[in-house]
């Protein structure tokens, strides 16, 4: 099974978007801040991130990059109302794997990682992967 983790702070957006994967045969558990992701991404597997970019505090960028800083393997997809090339190509700079601009078809959701989830495994193991990170708040 894949496992996807959906950061975005939209509460009912994140929960429509998890049940719509957990109901298509994916195992989605999402959060409402990238610091609370932290913990959750140090302490379990995870296939796949999904971010959206204007959250409070530690924004999608500022997730990615720092996520990137300990896995560069993770497939992260940015979706975001930022329709704009500068946040696309900022996004793209960081690492991200792909980028789908609100408002979005669920079902377009899933062609748009299915590409993540073809190959043979995408597990990672978590303890060596993020065992040496440790995430500190600036500001």
């Amino acid at each position: 099974m894949i496992h996807i983790w959906v950061l975005e702070d939209d509460a009912k957006l994140n929960q429509t978007v998890c049940t719509y994967l957990n109901d298509s045969g994916f195992q989605a558990k999402g959060c409402l801040k990238a610091t609370d992701a932290y913990d959750e991404l140090y302490n379990s597997l995870y296939d796949l991130i999904i971010s959206d970019i204007m959250m409070p505090g530690v924004d999608g960028f500022e997730f990615a990059e720092n996520v990137r800083r300990v896995n560069k393997h993770i497939p992260i997809l940015f979706m975001s109302a930022k329709d704009d090339l500068p946040s696309k190509q900022k996004g793209f700079q960081l690492g991200i794997d792909d980028y789908m601009v609100k408002p979005i078809e669920l079902g377009e959701l899933c062609c748009a990682f299915g590409r993540f989830c073809a190959g043979p495994t995408l597990r990672w193991n978590a303890s060596s992967l993020w065992a040496t990170w440790k995430w500190t708040p600036t500001g």
